[in-house]
């Protein structure tokens, strides 16, 4: 079948574990560093965000959610006077702080790279402490800072669907690590759906639907859920509700927890959030650039059933999502209108 020609595409860097702890700025309580959580029963928070002092901003990008989108609107289009550095040609920029050459106050792909591996989970940048690793890497000591997690999500259909047609074209994220409880899966317990020589490019939608490991299936779930609490990736394709349950609940938690999530299909609603829950701004509208072509794709009822099956997680996650999504948008948009009353029986 596939052979362990598979580990020349992937490297995993062990860290030495650091006595400074990752704080964490959530939207909900959490065991640990509660002063520096809200819970939900609170009004949606305004964080100030801190260019220059402790804060940095690390992206969870999951694939086709409009994350390239939000990520170039970082590094290229925020309205800040000190605004990343981009060069022509290069998609990378240099994000660093005000009077400081090696401290960054954003982690994503296109600040710091892939330091965590290709598109790294939840469990890998945050229960894994890779964020804080890496950035006390590059600083050569530990630093205290502030972490606001942040994603994007988008209906579970349609992403799917947009994913199929990128591995169709040929991608593959072969060199996602996948790292849990401080090592990668073997190919035991997550055999890949095609062989690493030839790749999966002109795939069928069937064929595509038919893998047991395709890692499509509730992609988002997966990606937002602390993979430790069920045994990371052993057993991953056997069917069990208990592990679907916990699974979920994970990413729900969460995904509740982070700093900020967007939708896909709310985008200029997603930006104005951010907008005023960061205090910054961006000199463009995300929705502009945030084109699909999914609905494009010619798909039977059958496929459409079967690719409903397979997402049945991230249609419920998605289902609170945007439940939650509205509430805060709708916190937002109150406390705006009750401090435009306010300054108006001022004046």
């Amino acid at each position: 079948m596939i052979c362990s020609f598979f580990y020349i595409f992937i490297a995993y860097d062990e860290y030495e574990e650091s006595d400074s702890r990752e704080r964490v700025i959530h939207q909900s309580s959490h065991p640990t560093d509660q002063n520096l959580h809200r819970r939900t029963n609170e009004k949606i928070e305004r964080y100030g965000f801190n260019m220059s002092g402790k804060d940095v901003i690390v992206f969870l990008h999951i694939q086709k959610t409009a994350g390239t989108t939000f990520e170039k609107f970082l590094v290229r289009y925020l309205n800040t006077t000190e605004p990343c550095t981009c060069r022509a040609h290069k998609k990378r920029c240099t994000c660093p702080r005000p009077n400081s050459s090696n401290e960054t106050w954003l982690f994503s792909r296109y600040s710091t790279g892939w330091a965590c591996g290709l598109h790294a989970d939840y469990t890998e940048l945050f229960v894994n402490r890779c964020v804080e690793r890496s950035l006390n890497k590059v600083t050569g000591k530990p630093k205290n800072r502030r972490y606001f997690y942040t994603t994007f999500l988008r209906d579970p259909i349609g992403r799917f669907i947009s994913e199929y047609r990128h591995v169709n074209r040929g991608a593959t994220w072969i060199a996602s690590r996948h790292v849990c409880n401080g090592r990668m899966p073997t190919l035991d317990e997550l055999p890949l759906c095609f062989d690493p020589i030839i790749g999966w490019d002109g795939v069928s939608i069937d064929e595509f639907l038919k893998c047991p490991y395709n890692l499509a299936f509730n992609r988002q779930t997966r990606m937002l859920a602390n993979l430790s609490l069920i045994g990371c990736y052993e057993n991953i394709a056997l069917p069990s509700e208990e592990r679907d349950r916990l699974m979920l609940a994970s990413a729900k938690e969460n995904l509740k927890r982070l700093s900020y999530f967007g939708l896909k299909e709310r985008m200029q609603d997603s930006q104005w959030m951010f907008e005023e829950m960061f205090g910054m701004q961006f000199t463009k509208k995300m929705s502009v650039w945030s084109k699909s072509k999914s609905n494009d794709t010619i798909l039977s009822p059958s496929q459409l059933k079967a690719i409903r099956h397979v997402n049945l997680l991230d249609s419920e996650l998605y289902e609170y999502a945007t439940t939650l999504f509205e509430e805060r948008y709708q916190s937002l948009r109150s406390e705006n209108l009750s401090r435009k009353k306010l300054l108006t029986n001022l004046s």
